[in-house]
């Protein structure tokens, strides 16, 4: 089979920006466009696999990693929701991923895209569709003003929380067996945060996210 018998794959979430801002390594857009073993998506591996494009998620990580990580090994009938994340980190961690992802444009590895037509674009061409996407909106202010420099910048996709409260809304921990229904709905500041990106067309992720705060999404929007 050759890359012209591929069916295109376009992946809902990866953790590629997270990776290269967790490495060692001094040059992660070489890491990328050379590739490694193990890990997650680079450009030699997603031209062999078919892979046309994708959210690129950034996830603010954990400042203290728990007894066992930030994820469970195994779900418990006891776990506990993660901690949260104090805003500061999770801005610099992001700032940092979004670093990442527009130097690996620059360096010729992806193509940003801010709309659906940008994205049949950069396929047509050849060229990986990366959707600048957030996973735990801890680096967002509840006055909602870094919401919108981000947004600027491209951010097309978000979801509200990981796995852990915030400012804006409540996880569900890693628990089995357990319901979603686990906690109170969206926060004042996470119904106006739904409410802005219904207006600027951001994409809300219900990933992770609380049973009733998935109801007041699906009521805002």
């Amino acid at each position: 089979m050759t890359e012209t018998d591929l069916v295109p794959v376009f992946d809902g979430h990866n953790d590629t920006l997270l990776r290269l801002y967790q490495s060692k390594d001094t040059d992660v857009e070489k890491l990328f466009i050379e590739g490694k073993s193990g890990g997650h998506i680079d450009l030699p591996r997603a031209k062999a696999g078919g892979f046309a494009g994708g959210m690129f998620a950034i996830f603010p990580p954990p400042v203290e990693k728990s007894r066992r990580g930030a994820v469970p090994l195994a779900p418990s009938a006891a776990e506990p929701l993660p901690p949260e994340v104090p805003r500061n980190e999770a801005l610099t961690s992001t700032i940092a991923m979004a670093s990442i992802l527009f130097r690996l444009e620059r360096a010729g590895a992806l193509t940003v895209c801010r709309s659906a037509g940008d994205v049949r674009g950069a396929m047509a061409q050849g060229s990986i569709a990366a959707v600048f996407h957030i996973e735990g909106v801890e680096a967002i202010d509840p006055e909602l003003t870094m919401l919108d420099v981000l947004h600027e910048a491209g951010l097309r996709s978000l979801g509200i929380v990981w796995s852990r409260p915030n400012a804006f809304g409540h996880g569900v921990p890693f628990r089995f067996p357990s319901s979603p229904d686990t906690g109170p709905g969206l926060t004042d500041a996470g119904k106006a945060l739904v409410k802005a990106c219904n207006q600027l067309k951001i994409m809300i992720d219900l990933s992770h996210l609380n049973e009733k705060g998935f109801r007041d999404v699906a009521a805002l929007s």
